[in-house]
């Protein structure tokens, strides 16, 4: 197994913004079969029935120079469709494509995705795209964007073969107008691109139920679920977070491909740090918040919390 190195923070800040101007490459055909797969950390908020993202491209670069003037990144996938990324939940994937390449690091990923032919439903029906009002605002994103992935640690390609997965975060990824100005009156939504890339062979999971203290112990519902690394003596404002997740009718719910994040390895700032997961209730349930610190995870392993009881 290739060893975890750990890409410096602020270099996988830059990479969230950066667009290599680099030509794609085709990717040789030799090597084992690798995979590209594509899930979601759930969108929490509970008016949408779909968020529709139209992927182009997904890109990887294989050189140990990551910067807009390195080598040029080859083509993982060009799927051309529409996903439902909500309906990639509790470890669903979609299965992106597929080709052989050489062993080694993928050190960045790049994703390029039609602003035009991506979309919002909300449960009423409306559909709110770029042109509609209220609609989303893609910002600088607007049209077909270069989007660089997050990626924590080098991907690493065995001579087996890899299972790249690619993890959107809309709850993270999209801002309601109203939470930027609060004077508005529109309902759509601003854009701002969280996802990242992992190697799955090197992710575990973290699952859970969550239940009303009622006397039915009834399961909770639309739940909205996160994950954060922290101290957890510390302000919870200081605690990254992660990925997200949301719960099932059953009040169950799954947070599939964690890895182990880069903060782990920047002593002396994280000495104590734990994975700490936070679930909120629906907003009108009228029920608390709860948080379960000192979660623990390793790669290939599933981690229960057990029941998560909201008061």
């Amino acid at each position: 197994m290739a060893a975890r190195t750990a890409l410096p923070p602020l270099l996988l800040a830059l990479l969230l913004g950066l667009a290599a101007c680099k030509d794609e490459l085709v990717a040789p055909q030799t090597g084992a079969l690798s995979r590209v797969l594509l899930t979601d950390g759930p969108f929490p908020y509970d008016r949408l029935r779909r968020v529709d993202f139209y992927i182009v491209s997904v890109s990887a670069s294989l050189s140990p120079d990551t910067g807009a003037g390195a080598g040029g990144f080859v083509t993982l996938a060009s799927p051309q469709r529409r996903y439902d990324i909500l309906s990639l939940q509790n470890g669903t994937t979609a299965e992106l494509g597929s080709l052989a390449l050489p062993t080694g690091a993928i050190t960045a990923v790049r994703m390029v995705i039609d602003t035009d032919s991506s979309s919002v439903t909300l449960k009423d029906g409306r559909v709110l795209t770029g042109s509609t009002t209220p609609g989303i605002h893609w910002q600088s994103s607007a049209g077909r964007p270069v989007l660089n992935a997050l990626v924590h640690e080098q991907l690493s390609v065995p001579d087996t073969g890899a299972v790249i997965v690619i993890d959107f975060d809309v709850s993270r990824s999209f801002t309601t107008v109203q939470e930027v100005d609060s004077a508005s009156t529109d309902s759509g939504f601003i854009f701002m691109p969280q996802f990242r890339a992992a190697d799955a062979s090197r992710t575990g999971t973290v699952t859970g139920v969550v239940r009303a203290r009622t006397a039915s112990g009834a399961p909770v519902a639309e739940a909205a679920v996160r994950l954060y690394l922290g101290v957890p003596t510390d302000p919870e404002n200081t605690w990254p977070a992660l990925q997200s997740a949301q719960t099932d009718a059953n009040g169950a719910f799954r947070i599939s491909y964690v890895t182990r994040s880069a903060w782990w390895a920047t002593p002396p700032a994280w000495v104590g740090a734990t994975y700490i997961v936070a679930v909120d209730p629906p907003r009108s349930s009228g029920l608390g918040r709860v948080l379960v610190p000192r979660v623990s995870v390793e790669p290939q392993q599933v981690v229960s919390v057990g029941t998560v009881v909201l008061p």
